[in-house]
This record gives C-alpha cells, sequence and structure tokens, in this order.
C-alpha cells in the first residue's frame, strides 16, 4: 500500500477536499488569509480548550459567523465568560477530564464519530507549534496515538510550517516548489528508523537508519524547483516535516491599532 499526501491542497480555496479544523492553545496565525481559508473549508470545526480564547478574542466584531461546531476539554484553560458565550451559543461543549491524554488527543476521540459520519479525509491541527517545548512534544505524542482513533489524515499546519506522521510503508507527498519553503526535514521520534530511502530530495537516503543521536534529515530540500513528488518508504513511524510559504494578507487588527496611534499622535499635538 502507498500513503500519498497532498498537504498544501487544503490552503488552496478552490480545492473541495473534505477537512476538520483542530484550534489547539496557541494565538491564530498572524496570516489571516490562511486561518479564513481554513475555516471556510472546514466540514468540522472544532475548538480545544485554551484555543477557545484565542478565537474568542480574534474575532471581536464578528464572533457569531466564526463559531465552533464542538468545543473540548478539561477546561482548565477556557475563560468562563468564553465558555459561558458559547454556550449560549447552543455550541456542543464536551468536557474531557482524562489527565492521562492531551486535550489534543481527547478532542479527536470526541469527535471521531463526527469525522467518520462526514467522511472527512484529513484533520488540520492549528497551534502544535510555538510555546511551551514540552506542550510540542505532546502534539507531536497525539500524532501517534491518532492512527488508533480515526483514519483521517492528521496535518499540523502553521503560518510557516507543515508536519505529520508517516506510518511504516511507502509514501508519496506531493509538492508544490512556489508554496514549499527552501527546507524539509524527516525526523525519527521515538523510535529509530532503520531503512529509509527517499527520491526527490537534494540529500536522498538510501535505506539508511534515522536516529537520535545519530543521524536525522534535517535541513533537507526539494532536489529541484520542478520537483513535485517526494517519495519515502520507511520502516518505523517517522515524521515529515517542510517549510511553506502562504499568501499574506494585511493584518486588520494592525491597521486598526495604528490608525488609533495616529490619532492619539494627533490629539497629542492639537
Amino acid at each position: 500500500m502507498t500513503y500519498q499526501w497532498n498537504p498544501l491542497l487544503y490552503l488552496k480555496p478552490e480545492s473541495e477536499e473534505k477537512l476538520a479544523l483542530v484550534l489547539l492553545n496557541q494565538p491564530l496565525p498572524t496570516d489571516r488569509k490562511l486561518f479564513k481559508v481554513l475555516w471556510s473549508k472546514a466540514l468540522l470545526k472544532i475548538a480545544v480548550d485554551g484555543g477557545t480564547n484565542h478565537l474568542y478574542n480574534t474575532h471581536i466584531h464578528n464572533r457569531e459567523e466564526y463559531l465552533p461546531d464542538l468545543i473540548t476539554g478539561d477546561f482548565d484553560s477556557i475563560q468562563p465568560y468564553v465558555k459561558s458565550y458559547y454556550e449560549e451559543q447552543s455550541v456542543e461543549i464536551v468536557e474531557t477530564p482524562d489527565q492521562n491524554s492531551t486535550d489534543f488527543t481527547k478532542a479527536l476521540k470526541a469527535a471521531s464519530d463526527k469525522i467518520k459520519e462526514k467522511e472527512i479525509k484529513s484533520v488540520i491541527v492549528l497551534g502544535s507549534f510555538g510555546g511551551r517545548l514540552d506542550h510540542i512534544f505532546a502534539n507531536i505524542n497525539s500524532l501517534y496515538e491518532a492512527s488508533e482513533i480515526t483514519d483521517a489524515q492528521i496535518i499540523l499546519i502553521s503560518v510557516d510550517t507543515v508536519a505529520f506522521l508517516l506510518q511504516p510503508g511507502q509514501h508519496t507527498i506531493s509538492v508544490d516548489p512556489q508554496t514549499c519553503a527552501e527546507w524539509c526535514g524527516l525526523i525519527p521520534v521515538g523510535e529509530p528508523c532503520n531503512s529509509v530511502t527517499t527520491t526527490g530530495l537534494k540529500w536522498n537516503l538510501d535505506k539508511q537508519r534515522l536516529k537520535f543521536g545519530d543521524l536525522i534529515s534535517t535541513s533537507n530540500t526539494l532536489e529541484s524547483e520542478s520537483t513535485n513528488i517526494v517519495a519515502v518508504e520507511t520502516d518505523a513511524t517517522l515524521i515529515w516535516t517542510m517549510g511553506i510559504i502562504t499568501e499574506k494578507e494585511e493584518d486588520i487588527v494592525y491597521q486598526m491599532e495604528e490608525g488609533v496611534t495616529e490619532m492619539s499622535l494627533k490629539l497629542k499635538k492639537n
């Protein structure tokens, strides 16, 4: 079996792929177009605990247009007034108190039936990177747990990074040199990969062993500007990550703040 990945497809407004969007407890992307595209395309929108605060605070003037379908978590991070607001809006709220799993993992469990019912192919996760290192590793661990929860592909995305977990086997990863940044990597987290072979990279691997404390493939890059497929064969689980270049939109909030500042200066001068 060959696994096929096309993570950049979900960043294109015209694509019709079925996806779910998960918001973790990190600020939403400063690239507002990225968020708007993903939100508008998502058939299922899930805010996870403190991630709900960021959703609430980012859309002050049109909050009712950005209501999630589901809010989950142990609710140690969500502000009480934020939770009350979404309760008043009749958003489904599911408490997941188990402290032996991350809120991310528990959110996937709570949404697994909905993901299956809607025939969702990929779950896009925002807020996986940044902040505390232990939280980042917890999110990576949730990638490993996700394969036991849903058949959907789980893809971690930020404004400049994409990452997902490759299961043992053969994989083809669709890439676009115009959208991909100059770097990519193959990271063996949790266990060594004794045999990894790639094509489409500048520094390809040929049945090589990847292991922390030895060789890992970081700061790699695409073979050429015409490369559109990277093939990977691995005998163990392996993280694929790459940089992305997103089309930026003007930051409306910053413009508003800048306008207020300019107005304040004029008042002071007068």
